[in-house]
């Protein structure tokens, strides 16, 4: 973990622990599944113009959301926790209006792009719970006054 003070790595910092650490994490898993559900997913599309035109946002949104949790993860700052949080929610919902576009354009089966937006609802759950572990952290405001009321 990066020490804020002076901007090094903490010298007890154990790179393995903590990656283990994330993995460990259900809202990391649950990403992770959605990550690999959505290549399936694209992979199984045989349309080719339809593929090139979903295929990078969709592998992009579902790659960024657990760099993301781990972005956060390690850092201790609230404000950068919540900007993360806010990226991961973006992709999250452009996944959701990637799939209702595949589910009009009838290019797959409804059922595959179901069970994506059924793994999403369960990675929105987990993701309200994480995000409540945020706010043990001082908010010291971004400069911008986001997140924080009285941020001048």
């Amino acid at each position: 973990m990066w020490n804020d003070d002076d901007d090094e790595l903490d010298s007890d910092y154990d790179p393995e622990k903590e990656r283990r650490r994330m993995e460990a994490l259900p809202i990391f898993q649950k990403a992770e599944e959605i990550r690999e559900l959505t290549r399936r997913i694209i992979d199984s599309i045989d349309d080719e113009e339809v593929k090139m035109i979903h295929s990078n946002i969709m592998l992009e949104d579902s790659i960024i959301i657990p760099a993301k949790i781990a972005g956060a993860e390690a850092m201790e700052d609230f404000i950068m926790k919540m900007e993360n949080a806010t990226i991961i929610k973006i992709h999250a919902r452009s996944l959701l209006t990637q799939t209702a576009s595949l589910i009009f354009e009838e290019v797959l089966p409804e059922e595959y792009l179901r069970l994506l937006r059924k793994e999403i609802e369960a990675f929105r759950l987990l993701f309200r719970e994480w995000i409540k572990t945020f706010h043990k952290f001082p908010k010291e405001g971004d400069g911008w006054g986001l997140f924080v009321e009285d941020d001048e």
